[in-house]
């Protein structure tokens, strides 16, 4: 049986999937795209050195930062990584809070076919200039697909237009929630209060940039081999790239990232709220250990 971990940023889901995979003797599958990248650790808030030494980590750093990730690479990867897990009589915790990658890592979605590199340049420049006309030319290529994305978000309009134009069609977002996975699963949502996880979120922010985050991130956009478009959507690389640009002031770098991740907390959450069959497990004033033990109480029943 496969063990979902879901919930938002801050929340505290790493450490307790973590716990829980010490007490299930089990291995953490990682569902987020940006904890695949190696040099954007502190960036993804992936796992440290000693919490690697003590659980197997599956999906973790296994990308070049200029590697592209797409949800059905990461799918055909997660499969695999979840089959073998099984197969050695061991318990998958996959872990994350990218909708998307969990859902790819528990069923067996459809991916349309990728858009070459050119008619994605062309979406994409034509989104970030002239948004309307992006919107128009979609709704002139596929009518179903304009009305369900969100015109106000130009990297979805960009996507779906990209899709288009190569002929293919996205999927009905409610595909994305039916009850089918691969294997036997339970799934677990931790939640907390919003205030406590804005405050987390802005604690975090502060840790990571005594961490080195700023440095960290101007690495990757120096480095040699550069920065895959994938890579480059981490929060932190926009906000550096516009502090070199003189457009943001470093006294104002963790105010706007904490302003990005409560946004991602936010999205996260419609997720977790929108999944199928989810256990949700209130969090608030427990302790890591007390949480796991919830969730592996779920578990096994």
């Amino acid at each position: 049986m496969v063990l979902a971990v879901l919930g938002p940023t801050a929340v505290g889901k790493s450490a307790v999937a973590h716990a829980v995979a010490l007490a299930l003797g089990g291995e953490i599958v990682v569902a987020d795209p940006f904890q695949r990248y190696r040099g954007l650790e502190i960036a993804a808030d992936g796992p440290r050195p000693g919490e690697r030494d003590e659980v197997p980590y599956h999906l973790v750093g296994d990308l070049a930062l200029n590697e592209s990730s797409t949800a059905a690479q990461y799918a055909e990867l997660a499969h695999a990584a979840i089959d073998d897990i099984l197969a050695r009589g061991r318990v998958p915790v996959v872990s994350g809070g990218t909708g998307l990658y969990v859902r790819a890592a528990l069923a067996d979605l459809e991916f349309p076919p990728q858009p070459d590199a050119a008619v994605r340049d062309a979406a994409e420049h034509l989104a970030a200039t002239d948004l309307p006309a992006a919107v128009a030319r979609l709704r002139e290529l596929d009518r179903d697909v304009a009305d369900r994305v969100d015109v106000a978000n130009p990297r979805r309009v960009a996507r779906a237009l990209a899709l288009a134009m190569s002929g293919g069609t996205a999927k009905p977002s409610d595909a994305l929630w039916a009850t089918n996975t691969r294997h036997p699963t339970c799934i677990v949502g931790l939640i907390r209060d919003r205030a406590a996880i804005d405050t987390l979120i802005a604690t975090r922010v502060e840790r990571e940039i005594a961490d080195g985050l700023v440095q960290e991130i101007e690495a990757a956009i120096d480095a040699p081999e550069g920065l895959s478009r994938e890579a480059a959507q981490i929060i932190g690389v926009k906000e550096v790239l516009a502090m070199r640009a003189g457009e943001l002031d470093r006294a104002d770098l963790a105010t706007r990232l904490a302003t990005r991740t409560r946004r991602l907390a936010r999205a996260q959450l419609t997720w977790l709220r929108k999944t199928p069959g989810i256990t949700e497990i209130a969090v608030d004033g427990l302790a890591t250990g007390e949480v796991a033990d919830a969730v592996v109480g779920t578990f096994r029943p």
